[in-house]
């Protein structure tokens, strides 16, 4: 078996991969050619071939384009650099600051095999709005930073909905080789809406509802929690600072009166930072327990709300 391998080595040509770990050899380690040659088994006029086209190309594959010794490693780096500076750009304007920088002329064709042969590909753009404004974040800290805040009197709350195809698993074990297939009958259940208050030690109490959260309902699920769970207490009193986003049914200036009339503090995030709201963070572990508990093809419109339920019993007070 030795010799069987030892002849694999010596007879075939070394991929991109071995050229790369001898030439990081070379340059980091600071191995003299004749050091490298005897670990990879090969000449030492092989692997200063290795190190020159590197040098000159930028690249250690065998394979050449026809303007490949046109343009030095420097001219590539260049273009690479260009395109993680402006990554929009097309080809031809990617050409036209070339020429305006090294006073040489480059095909659009030639710079896509530059780009392509440090694994760069056309890709499409994925926009996100984001509107966050420093005005806004410092004006919560300003007002959270104004009150007798503990971790005892802060809630969190907001609305989630979940359906059952959220809650299938996408992935499962087969040979390779063979497809891996769940037949059934995919219909999508009506959403069960919830509504979550939590506190430091976890969920502090759960309201659902048939479609989706109104602001009558909303405003009814907050007076429940408020006046009939007897965990909340004029501020500044256990739970008595209530953090929101900026949902439309939560900036009703009457609930806002409301709440304030029942000593409560409502307070409202920034736009856009949901990462200062750890309620996403439970929703999104709730989501993953489903997945996990879920009996695909046994669940119905009657039986999902007490499957949901399930889910968020696991991290309730």
């Amino acid at each position: 078996m030795a010799t069987d391998i030892q002849q694999v080595v010596v007879h075939s040509h070394a991929s991109e991969n071995t050229k790369i770990h001898a030439l990081y050899n070379y340059f980091y380690h600071h191995k003299t050619v004749s050091e490298i040659a005897h670990i990879y088994v090969k000449k030492p006029g092989t692997i200063r071939n290795w190190i020159k086209r590197f040098k000159l190309t930028g690249n250690v594959s065998r394979v050449s384009f026809s303007s490949g010794y046109t343009f030095t490693a420097e001219h590539r780096l260049w273009i690479r650099q260009y395109f993680f500076n402006n990554p929009l750009s097309f080809l031809d304007e990617a050409q036209t600051a070339f020429k305006s920088k090294w006073k040489k002329s480059i095909s659009v064709s030639t710079i896509w095999k530059i780009l392509n042969a440090y694994g760069m590909q056309w890709k499409a753009v994925e926009r996100r709005a984001m509107h966050i404004k420093e005005a806004d974040v410092m004006r919560f800290t300003f007002e959270i930073n104004s009150l007798d805040w503990t971790m005892y009197n802060i809630v969190f709350l907001d609305e989630v909905s979940f359906d059952n195809r959220g809650m299938v698993r996408r992935r499962g074990y087969a040979m390779k080789g063979q497809k891996l297939l769940v037949r059934g009958d995919y219909q999508r259940l009506p959403r069960v809406s919830m509504l979550s208050f939590i506190g430091c030690n976890g969920l502090l109490e759960n309201y659902s509802t048939e479609g989706t959260f109104d602001r009558l309902k909303f405003t009814e699920c907050c007076r429940k929690f408020a006046l009939q769970s007897g965990k909340v207490k004029v501020y500044p009193g256990p739970n008595s600072i209530w953090i929101l986003d900026g949902a439309a049914i939560h900036r009703s200036p009457e609930l806002i009166m409301y709440l304030r009339l029942l000593g409560i503090i409502p307070i409202f995030l920034p736009a856009y930072c949901p990462f200062f709201n750890p309620i996403e963070v439970m929703f999104g572990l709730i989501k993953k327990r489903l997945r996990r508990i879920y009996p695909e093809g046994k669940i119905n419109a009657k039986n999902l709300p007490l499957l949901v339920a399930k889910a968020f019993t696991h991290y309730h007070l």
